[in-house]
């Protein structure tokens, strides 16, 4: 009876352990593992990116997905062009740019960039206090402005309005902070006026104008919008902020979540990838307002300036949405 008990006893322990190796050795060889890169964990894009990991990670099989804070749209490209990156946002007019070796990416076009679909809006805003003697880009000169973290996509588009209006870095005195720091330096008087591309009323925009008077800067020249094509103008209504009681027209683009044709995805994994997404948006859509209005499937080709990924398109066609042909790779 002893000996009996023991045989089972090694039976059971030899099974045990067969199976849980093989259950490691699938695990560590089936499982890929990757990140989305977001942006700063102070917006709207963190909170959807990682929302929309755990969704990946939850309905796609072999997947598992993080989602990580960037300096966004630059930093974002390069990580997938360089593949360091399966997923990633970046704002349309930054991508445009890198995908057609322009600006900043001039001599590094990237060609392997790969659209998923399009998420939030993003607008160029400049605000100084109202009791700042600024009411143009122009006045600028020589004074503090916050132009966004050195190499982020939102001190590319601080540049190239300043360009548009003659001023360079020469010309004033560039802070180079995030958006959150600017707020701060603004309503210390540390900066005379930032340029920021955040989405309208975020948190910290809403914490500026709800603490100081402020005055906006508008961009209404039909002049600046042929220069800058990428950019729409747009009109945030009289009463949207504290005290700003006129129209401002702004510039607006579309942010947009990437891939690359680096980042090791089959087409049949991005297709899963922006199946469970779609379909499963419950899951993610209510981490912020501006998700939740603005990421729905109906706009989820809008401002897109690179090729789909062919994953990406087989999704669009199975359900019926139209595609631009010349997205279609």
């Amino acid at each position: 009876m002893k000996k009996s008990l023991i045989v089972l006893v090694m039976i059971v322990s030899i099974s045990l352990s067969v199976f849980a190796s093989g259950s490691s050795e699938e695990g560590s060889t089936s499982l890929k593992r990757i990140s989305i890169g977001t942006a700063g964990t102070a917006g709207s894009l963190y909170p959807m990116g990682v929302g929309m990991a755990k969704t990946i990670t939850d309905h796609v099989d072999g997947i598992a997905c993080t989602g990580e804070a960037t300096a966004a749209s630059v930093e974002n490209i390069r990580n997938l062009t360089s593949g360091n990156l399966a997923m990633g946002i970046s704002q349309s007019e930054i991508a445009y740019l890198a995908y057609n070796g322009l600006g900043d990416f001039e001599g590094h076009d990237a060609t392997d960039l790969r659209a998923l679909f399009s998420t939030i809006t993003s607008y160029v805003q400049a605000f100084t206090l109202e009791s700042k003697d600024i009411y143009s880009i122009e006045d600028f000169r020589g004074k503090a402005i916050g132009c966004s973290s050195a190499g982020s996509g939102g001190e590319m588009c601080a540049r190239m309005v300043l360009e548009y209006y003659e001023l360079s870095y020469d010309d004033i005195k560039p802070q180079f902070i995030s958006e959150t720091e600017a707020v701060s330096a603004l309503k210390d008087g540390r900066i005379d006026a930032f340029i920021c591309t955040h989405p309208i009323k975020s948190a910290a925009l809403t914490d500026l104008t709800t603490s100081v008077d402020v005055r906006m800067i508008s961009f209404d020249s039909p002049e600046f919008y042929e220069e800058f094509f990428f950019w729409t103008p747009y009109t945030i209504p009289a009463g949207t902020y504290n005290d700003v009681d006129e129209d401002v027209v702004v510039p607006s683009s579309r942010v947009n979540m990437y891939t690359s044709t680096k980042a090791g995805l089959s087409d049949e994994e991005v297709y899963n990838i922006v199946k469970a997404i779609w379909e499963n948006r419950d899951e993610w859509q209510g981490v912020a307002n501006s998700v939740s209005k603005q990421v729905v499937l109906e706009e989820a080709l809008s401002g897109i300036p690179v090729k789909l990924h062919p994953g990406a398109v087989k999704y669009y066609k199975e359900i019926g949405l139209d595609i631009d042909p010349t997205l279609i790779p």
